[in-house]
C-alpha cells in the first residue's frame, strides 16, 4: 500500500506547497496595492472599527485587523493603533 502511495505524494505535496506560495504571493500583492492607494471611506471605515475594538478593550485585535487590513508590521500597527 505504502508503494501505491508515493507516486500521489509526489503530486499532492509540490500541489499543495505551490498553493501555499500563490496565496501568499497574492496576499502581498494585495497589502502593496492597498498601500499605494487607500480610499478615504474605506480608511475611516477602518479608523471606525479600530475605535470600537478599543473602546471595548480589545486593542490586540485592533492591532491584528490592521495588520491584516492594510499590512503593517506589527509595532508600526501598535503604534498606530495607539494613535486612533
Amino acid at each position: 500500500m505504502s508503494e501505491t502511495m508515493i507516486p500521489y505524494l509526489l503530486f499532492v505535496l509540490p500541489g499543495v506547497l505551490m498553493l501555499f506560495l500563490l496565496t501568499r504571493l497574492v496576499k502581498i500583492l494585495r497589502q502593496r496595492r492597498v498601500l499605494k492607494y487607500v480610499d478615504p471611506m474605506w480608511a475611516m471605515d477602518l479608523m471606525g472599527r479600530v475605535r470600537q475594538l478599543k473602546v471595548r478593550g480589545m486593542e490586540e485585535d485592533a492591532v491584528l485587523l490592521v495588520q491584516d487590513e492594510i499590512g503593517m508590521d506589527e509595532d508600526t500597527a501598535r503604534s498606530w493603533v495607539r494613535c486612533v
